[in-house]
């Protein structure tokens, strides 16, 4: 039967999937036609004008490449706020929570809105060491997040397909 032969069931189940997939209208992201190709070099990025900003845009110039003459103009607004995450018997904070939110709107040459949303993600960072150690955990648990929302926003440019 072909359900007792593991290879064959696997076999099928493959077939089974990209049938789905193709008849679905599936096209991969960097492929042919697909959003990441459309967006490559057309995007021109205004982003705060902080550290935080130049990590998140240069993370999103990684992903999306520059361009000379942009088709669309992606807007970002940061917010990090820092929590407690750890408090020990001596009622001291021995870890630091980071959430971090980041607001975006693509809007086209003619000021047209193609797509916006919010993403968010956390981080965290242990502030037990020297001054010098938290201070240079805090500065990449801060990178980590702005690479993470960049991320994120890029992955939502993608699903929207512009």
């Amino acid at each position: 039967m072909w359900l007792s032969d593991p290879a064959r069931l696997t076999r099928r189940c493959a077939l089974l999937g990209a049938l789905a997939l193709a008849g679905c209208g599936f096209t991969p992201v960097y492929g042919t036609g697909g959003a990441g190709g459309a967006l490559r070099g057309t995007v021109a990025y205004q982003v705060p004008e902080t550290v935080d900003g130049y990590i998140l845009g240069k993370r999103l110039q990684d992903r999306l490449g520059l361009t000379d003459s942009a088709a669309y103009v992606l807007a970002v607004t940061i917010t990090v706020t820092e929590a407690a995450g750890a408090i020990d018997r001596t009622n001291t904070s021995t870890r630091i929570s980071l959430p971090g939110t980041a607001a975006w709107t693509l809007t086209g040459v003619d000021g047209a809105i193609r797509a916006q949303g919010e993403v968010s993600a956390f981080t965290g960072y242990s502030n037990t060491g020297s001054t010098v150690a938290t201070r240079t955990a805090r500065e990449d648990a801060r990178a980590r997040l702005m690479t993470t929302l960049a991320d994120l926003i890029v992955t939502r440019l993608y699903a929207s397909a512009v």
